[in-house]
C-alpha cells in the first residue's frame, strides 16, 4: 500500500516562461494554468535561487530563511538580492539575510500602511523609509 500526501503549497517560481508551483520541501510539482485567472493567483513569487531540472526542486542556501507561511500581502522575496515587494509595490530591503523571516512577519499587517512604490529599510526589528 503507497500513501501519497498532496503537497503543500509554499510559494511560486517563474521558470522557462511559466508559472511554477514549490512545495514545503522545495519540491516543483505544478505547473499554473496558462490563463489570466491563473497568473493573477500566482503569488507569492520567490525569486534569486535556482532550478534543478533533473531533481525538480529549487536551489538556495537561504530558502531556510524563509518562512513557512508567506502571508497574502507579500508579492516577492527575492533572496539572493534580500528585499521584499509588497502587493502594494513598497519595496522592503533586509540588510542581513536572517532577517526576511521577521519582516515577512512584521509585513503581515504593515504592508497596508506603506506608501506604494517607496523603498523601506528593516533593521533590527523596525522598518524605516529611505529618503530618495
Amino acid at each position: 500500500m503507497s500513501t501519497k500526501s498532496t503537497p503543500t503549497y509554499w510559494f511560486s517560481i517563474v521558470y522557462d516562461k511559466r508559472f511554477w508551483k514549490v512545495d514545503t520541501d522545495g519540491r516543483i510539482y505544478d505547473i499554473y494554468p496558462n490563463d489570466d485567472i491563473a497568473v493573477l493567483t500566482a503569488g507569492p513569487f520567490v525569486t534569486g535561487l535556482d532550478v534543478d531540472v533533473i531533481r525538480g526542486r529549487v536551489i538556495s542556501p537561504f530558502l531556510k530563511y524563509l518562512p513557512s507561511t508567506i502571508p497574502s500581502g507579500v508579492f516577492e522575496i527575492n533572496l539572493r538580492e534580500k528585499y521584499i515587494v509588497t502587493k502594494n509595490s513598497a519595496v522592503v530591503y533586509v540588510t542581513d539575510i536572517s532577517d526576511i523571516q521577521p519582516c515577512v512577519n512584521a509585513l503581515t499587517l504593515m504592508w497596508y500602511y506603506m506608501d506604494s512604490k517607496k523603498i523601506y529599510l528593516f533593521k533590527n526589528g523596525r522598518i524605516y523609509t529611505i529618503k530618495g
